[in-house]
Formats: structure tokens, sequence, C-alpha cells
């Protein structure tokens, strides 16, 4: 009756939840918390050319600027774990890009509470360096304000990746609902044009316009309080 009670209102959870209960009952097991190994330009290019997970940690504006085409931005923040939990392929190679040697090993310690140990790289520096030989992506960042004028001239595409409960609770006219865990397996689902994407504070929509870039689609990230 107690656990029935606890998840009767229950909506949906990351999906890393799954796997935490078998971690916990077997206990810990050894966990090296030591720098993943480097790896350069040509070994991310191949890496994400054979679907591994390749995430840039840094800032959701500067991943926007300047970022390696087909990475995915989790900027390290509370909300890390909880959507890169979510949204990995459990045992799936992962790669981790940063800013610095700190950062990573900052993230290296964030997975590891959440069972996902020792990445399988990592690299670090100026985002030019991290191309090689082809060429950095980007895509624009607005807000609100930004959203309201474009879709007053032009036709635009508005995802909103909150989850069901809070798109019924309040949205905005046409928008598209595709709550963010469930965005990988439904890209093909967002309508053609130029995507404006938000959630409630930019956080969730940052993962999903990396989503959408690696899908070769225009997107413009709404970093604003919803």
């Amino acid at each position: 009756a107690y656990v029935d009670e606890l998840i009767a209102g229950l909506s949906a959870y990351p999906a890393y939840y799954a796997h935490m209960g078998v971690i916990n009952t077997e206990g810990p097991r050894p966990i090296d918390l030591s720098m993943p190994e480097p790896v350069d330009s040509r070994a991310l290019r191949e890496r994400i050319d054979a679907g591994e997970w390749v995430v840039d940690l840094r800032a959701r504006t500067a991943f926007a600027a300047g970022h390696v085409g087909g990475s995915l931005g989790f900027e390290l923040s509370d909300s890390f774990v909880t959507y890169l939990g979510w949204l990995y392929e459990w045992g799936a190679p992962l790669t981790l890009i940063g800013d610095n040697a700190d950062q990573i090993l900052d993230a290296t310690r964030e997975l590891a509470r959440i069972g996902i140990d020792s990445p399988a790289g990592s690299a670090v520096g100026d985002v030019r360096s991290l191309v090689g030989d082809g060429a950095v992506r980007s895509y624009d960042v607005s807000d609100f304000d930004g959203l309201a004028a474009a879709a007053a001239e032009r036709d635009i595409v508005i995802l909103d990746t909150r989850q069901e409960s809070e798109y019924a609770a309040g949205h905005l006219d046409g928008a598209v609902n595709i709550p963010l865990h469930k965005l990988p397996h439904r890209v093909s689902d967002v309508p053609a044009g130029e995507i404006w994407v938000h959630c409630a504070s930019g956080y969730r929509a940052s993962i999903a316009a990396s989503l959408l870039d690696r899908a070769d689609r225009t997107v413009v990230l709404v970093d604003d309080e919803y």
C-alpha cells in the first residue's frame, strides 16, 4: 500500500532509475575517477560517425556558438546527470568534451553517482582544435521576445520540450509538444522548417537543440525563463 501510494501519481521519470535499483542492491564496485583517456579530433570524428555518445559539457550558449558536429550538448550543471541519465543508451561508449580537465573530472564523478562509470575518452580545449579538418557547427540563441518577433514575421516551428503535464497547464499557441526524453526517437516528428525550441528555463531546450542540430535541422535555442 505504501509503494502504491508513492507511485500512484508518478509522471515520466529518468530512464536510469531502472538500473539504480539493481546497482544499489548489488552494492558499490571500485570506481575509477581518474581522467578518461585523451582523444584527438580524428578519434572524436570516428566515434561520432560510429554513432557513439560524444557529450559536450560546456555552457549551452558556448555550445550553440561553436561545437563539433554530431556531439550533444549537456551543460555541466545541477541537472546534468538527471537528463544525461534519462537519455543515455545504457552501456554505450561515452566520450566527454570540456573546457578543461577539471570539468571532465567533475562530470566523471557525477556520472559515477548514477552508475555510469569510466567514460571511454575525453577531449579538452578550444572547439576549433577539436574539429580537425571539419567545420565548427553553430546555431542561434534567442529569448521569448525574439520568438514572438520571429513568429510575427514568418512561419516558424515552435517546439515545446517540457513534459505533457507542463504543456497541459499552459503553452504557446501552435507549439508542438515533444518532451525531451521522447525526442531522440521522435526527431522525424518535428515539422520541417525553422525550429525554435524552448522548455521552462532553457536547459532541456539546449539538449533538444543539440539533438536537432545533429539531425541537420535548422534550430534556434530559446534560452529564457518560460
